[in-house]
């Protein structure tokens, strides 16, 4: 299922959507190329190649809870809110069914260019209240732990809101856009420009659409992004030797 058309897209038509989602990791880079290159030589003629991205993942650092999460390319904490519990997991994640893929999950990529010099202009306050929480520790600017929402109606002595009304944080907040957790695991890029591979899973994707249109009227951060590729997969359930990988599909 393709993506309806958003604003700051620049996407070639190869760039969009596809059939097949090979996700390779490796703590060395140098065998990335190596691994894709003889998946797509056993391959043959049966897949042709859409598009390709390489990147890599920070550091993690604590955020609260036992969590930790690595800092995105213009330099902050990514990935904080979740579903991090069991329940929330159910609830927002996993797939319930039909049968077939129950216990999969639905994934939107997305790669987007990064205005990395015209950020990082901006002085530190500037950017915290680009994404509503400090640089420094992930802390949301209205206080309270790191992996905690932050408190939306919290305002400054002569009323103006502590999370600014355009900031990332507010934006993109599951409460006030009225859908479920994304669970978000996102790479940082340098080539053709610096960015970041954006990947969330989630088990409608509403919850991505919805966001993204709600980000659309008024977040700060989208003016710093422009989007060249994307696409959604069904990831299946998990598998053994017993269960290969799509066996259920099939059954």
């Amino acid at each position: 299922m393709d993506l309806p058309r958003f604003s700051r897209e620049r996407i070639a038509p190869r760039a969009r959507g596809g059939d097949l989602l090979i996700q390779i990791c490796a703590g060395d880079a140098l065998l990335l190329p190596v691994v894709a290159a003889a998946l797509l030589a056993q391959a043959g003629d049966r897949v042709h190649e859409r598009w390709r991205q390489s990147a890599r993942r920070g550091a993690n650092v604590p955020v609260g809870d036992g969590l930790t999460a690595p800092r995105n390319p213009l330099g902050f904490i990514d990935g904080i809110v979740g579903p991090h519990t069991s329940a929330e997991q159910q609830r927002d994640l996993w797939l319930a069914g039909p049968p077939s893929v129950a216990g999969g999950t639905l994934a939107v990529l997305r790669h987007m260019e990064l205005d990395l010099s015209r950020f990082a202009a901006l002085s530190v306050p500037e950017q915290e209240a680009v994404f509503g929480r400090r640089r420094a520790d992930g802390v949301p600017l209205s206080g309270g732990p790191v992996a905690s929402g932050p408190d939306l109606g919290a305002k400054t002595p002569d009323g103006r809101y502590l999370v600014p009304a355009d900031a990332h944080v507010r934006r993109a907040n599951p409460a006030v856009v009225g859908t479920g957790l994304m669970l978000r695991r996102s790479y940082s890029t340098d080539a053709p420009a610096p960015g970041l591979l954006f990947i969330s899973f989630q088990n409608d994707l509403r919850t991505f659409t919805a966001t993204l249109a709600h980000m659309e009227t008024s977040d700060a951060l989208l003016s710093f992004t422009t989007t060249t590729a994307s696409a959604t997969f069904l990831i299946l359930p998990g598998f053994d030797r017993q269960r290969p990988l799509g066996s259920q599909l099939f059954g």
